[in-house]
């Protein structure tokens, strides 16, 4: 049963009153009726039990208000941090494709992204025969590893950050004494993105010596009118040098070749200037590869258990250019017009994904999926598919209706309608049958270029010349002043109510009663001295109840850290004239026991963290806690949910130092809880067994030897046929050696030696010296029980392993190769149980030391595998592995060395691939120690 606590529904009716009084009065003549039978209002007793009634039925008033009037009358100042808000406790971490989409478009220096499964892998391997190799069999299909491609956002100083092309512009003086501004595009070989050696230099800023053109001049492109060709010979950074080839394309007409070799003439000065468009290119690779770094960053920070992100890359930009004649009319101007065309028509061919405000019976679905910090964005939205082809009537349509999806007027007509598609400079194709194709490839994004576009415009039949560079400015004007959609708040505040008066000071309902009574009086008086006891026990139990109230709400808030949870009235501070009447032990009486205290804060505890969907009173008494112990725990994870909650499903950041850190999945902060272990760091958990222990014999005569504090052999245990068997014994041992009571002593012909029994009289182990007397023997068990229990205990802890990190890799160096994980078969080479042909994906091995006083117990094993299942997503094949110390011991060797060999860059590959191939052999190991105890 979940563990809320139940509301009682308030009573509506309108007779509390007059229902409390005729309850009273019908007992008062049950209980007086033979003696007194003067019930009416003038009876003074009737007008004390109708003061009562009154009293208590105004405290019930303020208890059935509502919660939020409640909390803003009593907890008007604490609201905001007495409750979790949903973004902090609820699951908002990214899991679908859709929501890591969501979340990157979300980032400020990102405009869209596309997440898609890799089905390609370097070095590929196969399975033949339940085996695993490089070369022959079916082709491995490994899942939940991702490719991302990103479209930045426009940067505000250095423009467009997408794709390989420069948009340039130039002022030519021509011969005739005139000038002109020409716009062109610059194409280069490469996007940030780049493997090539020769290019990965512009990652980083670049000194710049020389430019020069090979060949001295721009080359013409013969089948291309305004196109020309140019090998750049740059020297940079003192010594180095490389060749960039790059394509230019002036998009602004040229009539003359006169006209032609004068722009030649300035491009080839402004290619070659060192402050020119190479080192902006420079830059903006730079720059591309800083949002790319911190890009990988946040999503290593954020990946989820036995998921990977292999490929960042960039998109490819598909240029779109459109010819048509338009009419306007007359007198109006054409820059602004053109200006708009443009604007709708690039938020179409390159729509921009902006927030949305749900719809009022979608608001739920603002909740799912990732936390948005720029307003929510709807599935359907991202769901549309990527378009690959573009109508020319809806091209047609945006035109003529324009940013108010309203016929301009202004437009009289517009035909001749066409579009053009370039890649790297060059046509790529045109529309056809009222249609532009685009590539079948997605990576390639569509984006309108104003200037390999061509509109001219007439009036009245009269061609008009505009200047472009103006319909660019206005064009560019526009882009900057798109308003996006506000952020919403999708939980309204509590809004303050007025008219609720603040609470007063709790009144004495003696004060009600008539002046002859003397009881508004200070001092002691005959009259008021017997009344005044006689209204004490009412008085304490309304004070005891709007105290209570009083502090009602506070019980329910999340920082609540007082452990009373009732809170009677302390007459003698609120009324002084009642000292007389109290002797000393009032106050003691008063206090409620901690036995009920923890109790009752136990089940507060429980309800609130039933409120975020937590339960946590199995593992309390699961763990042998106190209540006080328990109430500690329960408060400490509450408190742990905003940690623990919203990011359940995230894997340690591998890139990143892990040992010794607090860098490890979020599960294992709330295993920490829930196990209570000592603490929440990845660390080694256990050391080198040799100084304690040693194996040897032959097979069916193997026993470990434990040694004392002065490395002397002490103990011997009984023979096993393997050595995994005995291995296996120095966890019992563990287990059974740490209590004084398993010792027992052994008599033999005068002589005293000890044996260590297991809890089914079992002996595991028996000394090897004898000694004079059995205070002698005791002393000795003793000793090495202290021994043990101050050196050798494990602590308890937790490894995560993911195999998906262990698949195999290329290296630079050809003879390097990982290692493979051995598919455990049984003996007729079926696949064995509980695994599958494949290791990698969506596996977890959950690696935990099979020994010490909770985790060697088999029982306390198997409760807490199945707690770790239950916890872990459900889409992972989760295996718990208790190794004994043996294997733990190396485990984490293994596990150490790979891990900081991974978290480090400049790790060299070498030992990279050995670190990596030592823990697949200890994880194979491992494998065959379970078929060896039968486990599969």
């Amino acid at each position: 049963m979940i563990p809320f606590l139940q509301k009682l529904a308030p009573d509506k009716s309108n007779s509390r009153y007059a229902q409390l009084l005729k309850d009273a009065m019908q007992q008062v003549i049950r209980l007086s009726g033979k003696v007194w039978t003067d019930h009416n209002e003038h009876d003074p007793g009737i007008t004390i039990l109708e003061a009562l009634c009154y009293a208590i039925t105004e405290q019930q008033y303020f208890t059935d208000l509502p919660v939020e009037e409640q909390l803003q009358i009593l907890r008007k100042d604490n609201i905001a941090t007495d409750f979790f808000s949903p973004e902090k406790v609820l699951f908002n971490a990214p899991v679908t494709l859709l929501d890591w989409r969501k979340w990157l478009i979300d980032k400020e220096s990102i405009l869209n992204a596309w997440i898609t499964p890799r089905k390609i892998y370097a070095p590929s391997f196969f399975l033949q025969n339940n085996s695993y190799n490089y070369t022959a069999g079916t082709l491995v299909d490994l899942r939940g590893i991702y490719n991302i491609l990103v479209q930045w956002d426009r940067d505000k100083i250095l423009g467009e950050l997408n794709g390989n092309i420069l948009s340039l512009s130039r002022t030519v003086n021509l011969l005739n004494g005139s000038s002109a501004t020409y716009w062109a595009d610059l194409i280069f070989p490469f996007v940030w993105d780049t493997t090539d050696s020769d290019f990965i230099a512009f990652r980083d800023a670049m000194a710049f010596n020389s430019i020069t053109i090979a060949g001295g001049n721009l080359e013409p492109d013969a089948a291309s009118q305004g196109v020309f060709f140019a090998d750049l010979d740059i020297t940079y950074n003192g010594i180095q040098h490389l060749v960039l080839s790059v394509i230019l394309r002036v998009n602004t007409p040229m009539s003359t070749d006169d006209e032609k070799a004068a722009v030649q003439a300035v491009y080839e000065a402004y290619l070659t200037d060192l402050n020119g468009p190479v080192i902006l290119y420079n830059k903006i690779i730079q720059q591309c590869n800083v949002l790319a770094a911190q890009t990988r960053q946040l999503l290593m920070a954020n990946r989820n258990l036995a998921e990977d992100f292999a490929e960042l890359s960039a998109v490819n930009i598909l240029e779109i250019g459109v010819q048509c004649d338009i009419e306007l009319t007359p007198g109006v101007d054409v820059v602004p017009i053109l200006a708009e065309i443009f604007f709708v028509l690039d938020g179409f061919i390159s729509p921009v994904i902006l927030p949305e405000t749900p719809a009022e019976d979608e608001l739920y679905k603002s909740w799912e999926g990732p936390e948005l910090l720029h307003g929510y964005l709807s599935d359907t939205q991202l769901q549309m598919p990527p378009g690959r082809s573009i109508f020319l009537s809806d091209i047609l349509h945006i035109m003529l209706e324009g940013r108010q999806h309203q016929r301009n007027p202004d437009i009289i007509a517009i035909f001749n309608l066409s579009l053009q598609s370039y890649i790297n400079n060059k046509l790529a194709s045109e529309s056809a049958e009222n249609c532009l194709q685009l590539p079948d490839d997605f990576t390639w994004r569509p984006r309108l270029n104003i200037f390999k576009s061509s509109v001219n415009i007439r009036q009245r039949g009269v061609t008009r010349t505009y200047s472009i560079t103006e319909v660019y400015n206005a064009y560019q004007a526009l882009k900057n002043t798109v308003v996006t959609s506000p952020v919403i708040s999708l939980l309204p505040p509590i809004t303050p109510i007025e008219d609720i008066a603040p609470v007063q000071a709790y009144y004495p309902v003696q004060y009600e009663m008539p002046a002859c009574y003397e009881l508004r009086l200070d001092e002691r008086t005959p009259a008021n001295a017997q009344a005044r006891g006689y209204f004490f026990f009412f008085e304490q139990v309304l004070a005891n109840f709007k105290s209570q109230w009083e502090h009602s709400m506070q019980l329910l808030s999340v920082n609540n850290t007082a452990a009373e949870t009732r809170f009677p009235a302390n007459l003698r501070q609120l009324l002084p004239f009642y000292d007389a009447y109290l002797d000393s032990n009032y106050e003691t009486a008063l206090a409620p026991a901690t036995a009920e205290n923890q109790a009752r804060r136990s089940l507060l505890l429980d309800h609130l963290l039933a409120r975020i969907g937590e339960d946590f009173r199995y593992y309390a008494a699961w763990n042998n806690l106190s209540p006080v112990a328990a109430n500690s725990a329960k408060y400490n994870f509450l408190q742990a949910a905003p940690v623990l909650a919203p990011r359940r499903f995230q894997a340690a950041d591998y890139t990143m130092p892990v040992l010794n850190t607090t860098n490890a999945p979020a599960i294992l902060q709330k295993f920490v809880h829930l196990f209570q272990l000592p603490d929440n760091l990845v660390k080694r958990r256990w050391k080198n067994p040799a100084p304690l222990f040693s194996i040897s014999g032959a097979p069916f005569n193997i026993a470990y030897t434990v040694y004392d504090a002065g490395s002397n052999p002490a103990m011997i245990s009984r023979n096993y046929a393997f050595t995994y068997e005995a291995e296996d014994g120095t966890t019992d041992f563990f287990l059974f050696g740490v209590k004084k009571d398993n010792y027992r002593i052994i008599e033999n012909a005068g002589l005293f030696s000890f044996v260590l029994m297991d809890d089914q009289q079992h002996i595991l182990a028996s000394s090897i010296n004898t000694y004079a007397t059995a205070a002698l023997a005791t002393t000795a068990a003793y000793n090495l029980a202290g021994y043990i229990i101050s050196n050798w205990l494990p602590e308890e802890g937790m490894h995560f392993v993911e195999p998906i990190l262990l698949r195999p890799r290329s290296y630079v160096n050809p003879a390097l190769k990982d290692d493979f994980l051995e598919i455990p078969l049984q003996p007729d080479m079926s696949v064995a149980e509980g695994f599958g042909t494949d290791l990698y994906s969506s596996h977890l091995l959950v690696v935990l030391p099979g020994a010490g006083s909770r985790f060697g117990d088999p029982g306390y094993r198997e409760v807490a595998s199945a707690v770790i299942r239950k916890e872990l997503p459900a889409w992972l094949q989760v295996r718990v592995l208790w190794l004994n110390i043996f294997l733990m011991y190396e485990f984490e060797n293994a596990w150490e060395t790979y891990t900081i060999a991974l978290s480090t860059p400049a790790t060299p590959e070498v030992n990279f691939n050995t670190a990596k191939n030592d823990l697949v052999a200890v994880i194979n190991k491992i494998f065959v120690w379970l078929q060896n105890r039968g486990e599969y």
